[in-house]
């Protein structure tokens, strides 16, 4: 009986957990060789204790290139879009990995990958 309520109460917290999802992101150069990105992200904020406190911006070996904070919630959407300006990609990175992180549960949601196409040229010095 105790091995069930030990279950039926991690199966309960975990239902209630959520984790920001990235459902979209896309970028596109702008000047300078610098990039702009816009992302998608599934998250239902409901206060300044649960929201959508950031996302980045990772390279292949998820080591960060840049991140983008967010101040404050944004209550009553289930899809946040958020843009960041002015980033550069580094030289030899193959993709993009995005990931959001959420004040309460922090990262651990689906993360959105983007393949780098070899013949464009996507990266900077």
């Amino acid at each position: 009986m105790k091995k069930f309520a030990v279950i039926s109460i991690l199966l309960g917290v975990s239902l209630f957990a959520e984790k920001a999802d990235v459902l979209d992101a896309k970028i596109k150069k702008s000047y300078g060789g610098s990039y702009i990105a816009d992302v998608k992200i599934r998250h239902h904020d409901k206060d300044y204790k649960d929201f959508v406190s950031e996302w980045e911006i990772l390279d292949q070996n998820r080591k960060p290139i840049t991140v983008r904070l967010e101040f404050g919630p944004k209550t009553g959407k289930e899809i946040i879009e958020s843009e960041l300006i002015g980033f550069r990609i580094p030289k030899g990175t193959t993709k993009l990995i995005f990931r959001a992180k959420c004040s309460k549960d922090g990262f651990g949601g689906k993360e959105f990958i983007m393949e780098l196409s070899k013949g464009n040229d996507n990266s900077s010095n």
